[in-house]
């Protein structure tokens, strides 16, 4: 049957639409952009553990692009070219990229962080050095190994040497256990139980002294020694400023204690009386003179007077 004008353009209409439909999915599922905000960036692996081309790459969770052409270029060395689609995630000089498994079913996506915006952007001939983290198997891998190393040395140390040691602990601690049990009848309880009594007898004995009076007498005499305590206080503070005021000079003792005055004038007058005495024993006729009287009505009479210099002691008879 022949198809009409309309129902031509329809058809191709709808084929056209489906094909722009295809298009868009693809790029859509293998992460392309038509918009001319694409940017390019390269990481090296040095193993991409199964990643392909068309995988997601995700800043922080979120989806910013896809896996473009996986190269290897020698064993241990594989290039990725990384196709972002937002200018904000353009890799900095410190971007990193990891190999991350999607779920257990073997996806891969490369987490990806642009790196610190303070920094320089990465030069468009260096690589982002990309790292892979540790796959199940090998943590797997590394447990066993773990637990063998772990078996073998429990293994060395279960021997003859260890079960004689253990034994011998065991024996110290029921000895030990032992000699606890012996303690609440041994010797050490009667002494610290006979101390104790002696103890409450002592507290006996002084209650009956607080009792009689004594606690009265002891509490008289406490209050007087502290009386006492006060009076000696203010008789040293008394004497401290005494003694202050002797020190700086103040009143006649501390005039005595501070001025070399009155030494002075005891250390002339001594010096003056020791010529005195000395001249005294050498000259005495100098100081004194004896006159005697003989008289029929006054009888005997003596009189004395000072010698001049040059006399001596002159005795007459009247």
């Amino acid at each position: 049957m022949d198809l009409t004008y309309k129902q031509e353009v329809g058809v191709g209409a709808m084929v056209l639409l489906g094909l722009v439909v295809f298009v868009a999915g693809m790029f859509w599922l293998t992460g392309r952009s038509l918009r001319t905000s694409r940017i390019t960036a390269r990481a090296v692996f040095s193993n991409v553990s199964g990643l392909k081309e068309g995988d997601p790459i995700l800043v922080s969770g979120v989806t910013k692009g896809r896996v473009g052409k996986v190269t290897l270029e020698r064993v241990g060395r594989v290039t990725v070219t990384l196709d972002l689609n937002d200018p904000g995630v353009r890799p900095h000089v410190d971007a990193s990229a990891v190999v991350t498994s999607k779920d257990f079913f073997g996806a891969k996506f490369i987490d990806y962080s642009p790196g610190t915006p303070e920094k320089d952007l990465l030069p468009s001939d260096r690589a982002i050095v990309g790292t892979n983290p540790p796959a199940l198997t090998d943590i797997a891998a590394g447990v066993a190994t773990r637990a063998n190393e772990l078996i073998g040395n429990a293994t060395g140390l279960v021997n003859d040497q260890l079960a004689v040691d253990i034994h011998n602990t065991l024996v110290a601690t029921q000895r030990g256990m032992n000699v606890l049990t012996e303690m609440g009848s041994g010797p050490l309880i009667k002494q610290t139980t006979t101390t104790l009594a002696a103890v409450e007898r002592v507290m006996s004995h002084m209650d009956t002294l607080l009792a009689s009076g004594t606690g009265k007498r002891l509490d008289t005499l406490s209050t007087n020694l502290t009386r006492l305590t006060n009076h000696l206080g203010q008789a040293t503070q008394s004497l401290t400023s005494l003694l202050a005021k002797v020190d700086s000079g103040q009143g006649t003792l501390g005039k005595v204690a501070t001025d070399t005055t009155l030494y002075h004038d005891l250390h002339k007058t001594l010096t003056a009386l020791t010529e005195l005495l000395t001249d005294l024993k050498e000259r005495p006729g100098r100081y004194l003179t004896v006159k005697v009287y003989h008289g029929a009505a006054h009888g005997l009479e003596r009189t004395a007077r000072p010698l001049s210099d040059g006399e001596g002691l002159l005795l007459r008879d009247a």
